[in-house]
């Protein structure tokens, strides 16, 4: 999948995605990525150039241990 026109992407608590579209814009476009900090460093890439591609944007509030799962019971 590609997406020419990606500018911005918001991901929170999809921790079965593990690859970005191809960011195939304008050269030396940027597509910032808000997301966990964890879940970046877990992504999958085709090449290494398409990593640079995006700009990793973490909370301030980020925390490393963020619940993943139910606390019900």
């Amino acid at each position: 999948m590609t997406a020419p026109s990606l500018e911005t992407v918001k991901i929170r608590g999809c921790w079965s995605l593990t690859r970005l579209p191809v960011a195939s814009g304008r050269d030396k476009q940027v597509v910032e990525c808000d997301c966990e900090k964890e879940w970046w460093d877990r992504l999958e890439w085709d090449d290494g150039s398409q990593a640079s591609r995006y700009k990793p944007i973490h909370s301030r509030y980020y925390k490393k241990t963020i619940l993943r799962g139910s606390v019900l019971r």
